[in-house]
């Protein structure tokens, strides 16, 4: 959860000034995109409230936000959907029992997955939960067009599962002959409405969807208990009887229907790109909401209706108290912070030392044993701490440079996290990792486990530079700290149908590092001629050296620019930081995809100039989003002169 805070803080102090909110973040995996592959709304939030309140305080109101949002949201749906007191406060009370669920604490929705960093997700279902009893009442009453329309630009603003539901939920009201017209026609204002608020982040979200890293594997369930865990059994159980005695209720038929897509979407899940495991929350939250309709069986009977969400809500207590045993220490290990913990002191001294110097990256053994810290990634927040880049970081899918970033993590870790099932790794091998450091411009190396210092200190290149507890520095003498060299080798235009796959078996092969490769997916004559070497696979690589005057460089990395100075004109230049197509260039014609993950420049003069921009994707969006705006605006004008008419 704490590696989620220097984002909102580099949100509010470096974006925001600059009247953006998506940008360009240097500290982690070589730089990568931030907010182009991830959802902003918790973090615009976090940061705008910081303006009233501490960022501290308002970081720990927007993480919980979701959870809190979960019941009321759930109470609204029923509401919406006309059912009686005191089945919307039921529904709310049974929501309470989801949230508490510790079988999983990666699934998302729960406070377990809150915990464990993904409170976009769990403000995004509560908002799902909404959306759902907003639309069914919408549809049916030809009325709430902007809130609908809002709702689904807050779904994709916050993550994007939820919006890709809300059209599995919208579609529900396609299969009905008798209104199939009217209620296309509305859906179509919503999601044309919600389309065009969303395209300033969506638009540049899709055109660089090639230069993200995939995710995609099965999650394997091991017990349905995992699934629906003893704390869940008795709705579970309520919510199928509910089912065959409200069977022709058409809002039964409703919840079947998006408990059955919920299924379907996590069967074919990996083979259209996304996490299967994502959608069983909604599985689970559906049932237990549906439960809440288990009174309408006898509810006529009932004199004293009002106790009932009482006598419920105490009986849902004592059954979650009874089933829930570590989420209250987790709550407080979490929302201490990082001063509170016993080793801070030890992690301070580290952060003061690595910020003495700002030449080049800080790598780290991965160990669980940094939980001690506050959490085992506490060392990604060494941009913040430290004022030092590194390479690993939480938004491991925004960057293309993330594949290397791990393989790195394997050769000097004895414990590694092998995020990517479509990668390979190695083993704790310093001697191998010492090109690939240099590679990524590390210049410092923090071993923590006894093989890996072991094997610092027999490794040639790494020289002990500082011992803290158990936690040992190294400099790395072969790196010299510059993010801006000029090529020793020509670089070879590869022709392949899949640069990810063929930069990274060039990664792994020791051999290949010093012939560089560029990627070209539509090569224009005067790039042609510009690479005179061509393959069209890593079988054929030949080492081509450069004759050029001794290199005279200097350097300056800044948040969202990089400039330099060079005495090689004409010359190729590897700029040490990942690639994405939003950076342009002044002083060179053109920026280059170059192996493993950089960018490449050949200046024409002898100041350049990168900087994080815009490309046409981001104008389009943004023109689309205002004209959204423009239209809620006039509607609501409109609706004001009718209404002062009336």
């Amino acid at each position: 959860m704490g590696s989620h805070y220097p984002t909102a803080v580099y949100l509010k102090e470096v974006l925001f000034p600059h009247g953006k909110i998506m940008g360009w973040m240097q500290g982690n995996y070589s730089g990568f995109p931030l907010f182009y592959h991830y959802f902003p709304l918790p973090f615009i939030s976090i940061a705008l409230l910081s303006y009233v309140i501490p960022m501290q305080i308002s970081f720990k109101l927007i993480t919980i936000l979701g959870t809190l949002l979960l019941p009321i949201c759930t109470y609204f749906t029923l509401r919406l959907m006309k059912y009686p007191f005191p089945i919307p406060s039921i529904g709310a009370v049974f929501s309470i029992i989801f949230l508490f669920n510790e079988s999983n604490s990666m699934w998302g929705g729960n406070i377990p997955s809150t915990l464990a960093g993904e409170f976009s997700y769990s403000l995004s279902l509560a908002l799902m939960v909404l959306f759902i009893g907003s639309i069914y009442y919408g549809i049916n009453n030809n009325k709430n067009i902007i809130i609908n329309a809002l709702l689904i630009f807050l779904l994709g603003f916050s993550h994007g599962f939820t919006l890709i539901f809300s059209f599995v939920i919208s579609s529900f009201f396609i299969f009905t002959k008798k209104m199939f017209l009217n209620n296309f026609k509305y859906l179509f204002k919503i999601y044309s409405l919600g389309g065009l608020l969303l395209s300033f982040w969506f638009l540049p979200f899709i055109s660089t969807l090639p230069f993200v890293t995939e995710y995609v594997d099965r999650w394997r369930i091991n017990s349905i208990l995992e699934v629906l865990p003893i704390i869940m059994m008795p709705l579970v159980i309520l919510g199928v009887i509910s089912l065959f005695m409200n069977i022709f209720d058409r809002r039964t038929w409703y919840f079947a229907y998006l408990v059955a897509a919920c299924f379907l979407l996590y069967q074919i899940s990996p083979s259209i790109g996304l996490l299967d495991i994502r959608f069983v929350p909604f599985i689970q939250l559906f049932l237990l909401a549906f439960a809440a309709t288990f009174p309408l069986i006898f509810l006529g009977q009932v004199r004293s209706k009002e106790m009932l969400p009482m006598i419920v809500f105490l009986i849902v207590i004592l059954w979650t108290a009874a089933n829930t045993a570590y989420i209250k220490n987790w709550v407080k290990w979490n929302y201490e912070g990082f001063e509170q913990k016993a080793s801070w002191q030890l992690f301070s001294n580290i952060n003061a030392h690595l910020s003495q110097t700002y030449a080049g990256r800080v790598v780290y053994e991965h160990s669980p044993l940094n939980n001690s810290f506050g959490t085992e990634r506490a060392f990604e927040n060494l941009p913040y701490f430290a004022k030092r880049n590194t390479l690993e970081g939480l938004y491991m899918q925004s960057s293309i440079s993330s594949p290397f970033v791990f393989y790195i993590q394997s050769e000097i870790s004895k414990v590694c996290s092998t995020p990517f099932p479509q990668y390979k790794y190695s083993n704790l091998n310093l001697p191998a990792a010492m090109e690939h450091l240099a590679l990524y411009n590390v210049t410092q190396y923090i071993a923590r486990s006894p093989e890996a210092k072991l094997q610092a200190r027999s490794t040639p290149g790494l020289k002990l530079e500082k011992t803290f507890d158990d936690y040992e520095i190294y400099r790395l003498a072969n790196s010299d700290g510059h993010y801006v060299v000029p090529l020793k080798n020509e670089p070879i235009l590869l022709e392949t149908s899949n640069w990810k796959k063929d930069f990274f078996e060039w990664f792994i092969d020791a051999n290949n590092l010093n012939i560089p490769l560029v990627y070209l997916k539509y090569p224009s004559m005067k790039d042609k001629d510009r690479f005179k070497y061509k393959a069209v696979d890593l079988s054929r690589l030949i080492t081509n050296p450069i004759k050029s005057p001794k290199p005279i460089i200097k350097e300056e990395l800044k948040a969202e620019e990089i400039d330099f100075t060079t005495n090689l004109t004409g010359y190729p230049h590897m700029i040490k930081v990942s690639y994405h197509p939003n950076w342009k260039v002044e002083g060179a014609d053109k920026i280059y995809l170059v192996s493993p993950s950089f960018m490449l420049v050949y200046p024409n003069k002898d100041h350049v100039r990168l900087y994080f921009g815009k490309t046409a994707f981001n104008y389009v969006g943004e023109a689309l989003s205002l004209i959204g705006l423009s239209i809620i605006l006039f509607s609501v004008i409109i609706s004001f002169i009718n209404a002062r008419k009336s």
